[in-house]
């Protein structure tokens, strides 16, 4: 569920917000943002001990990444997996609302993409509040 907040410019003779001081803190918050959520996605839950003495390689922590694009007009903050590193990311990590997932990962306390959602959306909006808040005081 993509977040979007668009600031327009307010034309005067001097300036009321440090644009470059707006901008360089939203750049922040959005990879502060996206750190936060890999760290949050890609921890594992304890390991329960199986019959069969599996052990974890470590790959769907490895698959998850963040990438933050930014150009003068926009900035876009995406965490994600790479389905070809770990092919059972979504059945393993995926939205609670699957009925694979919840039955076979739902108790075994991975964290999903829906968590993962609500975690982005709520550090992203304190980030820049925490931003905004800066830049109008000054």
């Amino acid at each position: 569920m993509p977040v979007t907040i668009r600031v327009v410019p307010i034309t005067t003779d001097r300036a009321i917000v440090n644009t470059k001081a707006l901008f360089t803190g939203l750049v922040k918050a959005v990879n502060d943002t996206n750190a936060e959520g890999k760290r949050f996605i890609a921890k594992y839950p304890p390991q329960r001990l199986t019959a069969t003495g599996y052990r974890r390689t470590g790959t769907l922590k490895r698959s998850w990444s963040a990438k933050t694009d930014v150009s003068s007009s926009r900035i876009v903050g995406l965490v994600g997996s790479n389905g070809n590193i770990a092919p059972y990311n979504i059945t393993v990590q995926g939205s609670k609302k699957a009925k694979q997932q919840r039955e076979l990962f739902g108790d075994a306390g991975w964290q999903g993409i829906d968590e993962l959602v609500e975690l982005m959306d709520d550090e992203f909006v304190k980030r820049t509040a925490r931003v905004f808040d800066r830049v109008l005081r000054r």
